[in-house]
């Protein structure tokens, strides 16, 4: 797909009905805090951009299209001026923006005082909802509800940006499966799917993502622990299973 602003723009269309759009966009921000800046204003033209692409490749009823909700972002960072503690800092920081911005500003999105940037990557951050997944010597990686963010110290041994957009892909189209499924309890409905995208279907992918595979690398397995936990998608998984299975009986 064309995006004013991407260096590359695949739509990935899910058997399920789901539909996910992955932007690549390379940054050489000055700080951490302009890019998670850039990040957070990005959402008011990302989420209209990927609604109106929408509505332009469905041929039904324009206004049963729905919005897109959320934006996930997955930071491969190549490169940086920090070493020792910082660079760890900074890549949890990239996992967790939020800290770095004002949100309720009254023209959106600003920038805090730089000092708060330079004082976390001096003293450290840390966050109970951020989960690690890097390997000593070999990579940095951190998952947060927010974003994910990962660096590589030995490409021969580390997770490849393919895997951890893979995975990404995986959680984000099944997040939003479930998040029907949770709208519709919620508007008073009784849940239901088709047959082969039933309770069944979602035990499957709650055993394939959430179970170790016999040659799956330990990386690969922490990877996927970490965002399984962030995102919360093994509960949503269980609850949409049990509604769906509720509504069969």
């Amino acid at each position: 797909m064309d995006h004013p602003e991407a260096r590359d723009c695949l739509l990935h269309v899910f058997a399920c009905g789901v539909a996910v759009f992955h932007l690549v966009q390379p940054h050489e921000p000055a700080a951490l805090t302009d890019l998670a800046v850039w990040r957070y204003r990005s959402y008011a033209s990302d989420l209209p951009w990927a609604r109106d692409k929408l509505r332009d490749l469905l041929d039904d009823d324009h206004t049963r299209v729905p919005s897109p909700e959320y934006v996930l972002s997955l930071y491969w960072v190549t490169s940086g001026p920090w070493a020792g503690d910082a660079h760890d800092t900074a890549l949890r920081l990239l996992s967790t923006p939020s800290v770095l911005v004002d949100r309720g500003a009254p023209d959106g999105p600003a920038p805090l005082n730089g000092t708060v940037e330079e004082s976390l990557l001096a003293t450290g951050f840390d966050h109970p909802d951020i989960v690690p997944f890097g390997v000593r010597g070999v990579s940095t990686g951190y998952a947060g509800w927010s974003g994910v963010a990962y660096t590589s110290h030995s490409r021969e041994r580390s997770l490849s940006i393919d895997e951890l957009v893979a995975c990404e892909l995986t959680v984000q189209a099944l997040w939003c499966f479930t998040r029907q499924i949770q709208q519709m309890i919620e508007d008073g409905q009784d849940p239901s799917m088709p047959e082969q995208y039933g309770w069944r279907f979602l035990r499957a992918a709650y055993s394939r993502l959430t179970t170790a595979r016999a040659q799956e690398t330990a990386q690969h397995v922490l990877m996927r622990e970490a965002i399984m936990k962030t995102s919360g998608l093994a509960e949503r998984l269980r609850a949409a299973q049990d509604a769906l299975r509720e509504n069969v009986g």
